[in-house]
């Protein structure tokens, strides 16, 4: 190992612990902060100790270890996201709930569905058929599903691709942003729970407020796109964690040849 120059300041040590860190500028400056603050207690400890005060500097930097060893232990213990990106994340979680609640509850189209489905039922009451009333149910899994592949020339296009691919895509942030922003949420079971209380609760509050369908189908599409999120979530997160071991390995590859 080389040894540590005499004239280095403990600000340059922070710096090269720092430099290579996984994270935005704005988590180094924090991290190079907070090591400095670490650094000069242990430095004013070893003057109080009657060390001069550059000596009290080289045995403060020999003492912490070398600057590659310390950044690759901080490295393996950083989250996948820094926590300045994350606020944006977060802010854009939120604009995605907003944007789907709107969607799925709040928008013109709901309202239109409403109105259509209390009229149908109001007919059917009358018409004295009550059992179609719940027309809008479906509680039998792949039933929809089975419908659009087997009679499919009764419904266009469109309608197939909004109710199968709308249903999936919709819920895909959702299983990419939560384990990305929450680190409690970077497991299968949790994010599957979650997506399936989700959509839980909005199918319920459609039924309630008549807003649309109650379609068990949909919870299963839900699902499979919170969980297609948590995949994307999983394939990156294993491309960083590889990046990050790679560039370790580089540095240990250039520490060796001193």
């Amino acid at each position: 190992m080389r040894e540590v120059s005499k004239r280095m300041k403990l600000e340059d040590y922070a710096e090269q612990v720092v430099s290579h860190l996984p994270c935005s500028k704005w988590e180094k400056r924090d991290v190079k902060d907070e090591l400095i603050d670490h650094l000069n207690s242990m430095k004013s400890e070893l003057v109080e100790e009657g060390y001069e005060e550059q000596e009290a500097v080289l045995l403060t930097i020999q003492r912490f270890g070398s600057a590659k060893t310390i950044s690759r232990q901080l490295s393996e213990s950083m989250p996948l996201i820094d926590k300045y990106i994350r606020k944006w994340l977060l802010s854009l979680f939120f604009l995605y709930v907003a944007i789907s609640g709107y969607l799925l509850l709040f928008s013109p189209d709901r309202f239109r569905r409403r109105a259509f489905t209390v009229e149908w039922k109001q007919r059917m009451l009358e018409y004295g058929v009550p059992q179609y009333t719940h027309l809008f149910q479906n509680t039998k899994p792949f039933q929809t599903l089975v419908d659009y592949v087997f009679h499919y020339d009764n419904y266009s296009f469109g309608i197939v691709m909004y109710n199968l691919i709308g249903n999936v895509m919709l819920f895909v942030p959702l299983g990419l942003l939560l384990p990305l922003i929450f680190m409690s949420f970077q497991s299968v079971h949790r994010v599957f729970f979650l997506t399936l209380l989700a959509s839980l609760i909005i199918e319920t509050l459609q039924l309630l407020f008549s807003l649309g369908s109650f379609d068990v189908d949909d919870l299963l599409l839900n699902v499979l796109g919170g969980l297609l999120g948590y995949g994307m979530f999983r394939v990156g997160a294993t491309l960083i964690h590889r990046r990050r071991n790679s560039s370790k390995f580089d540095d240990d590859l250039s520490s060796s040849s001193f």
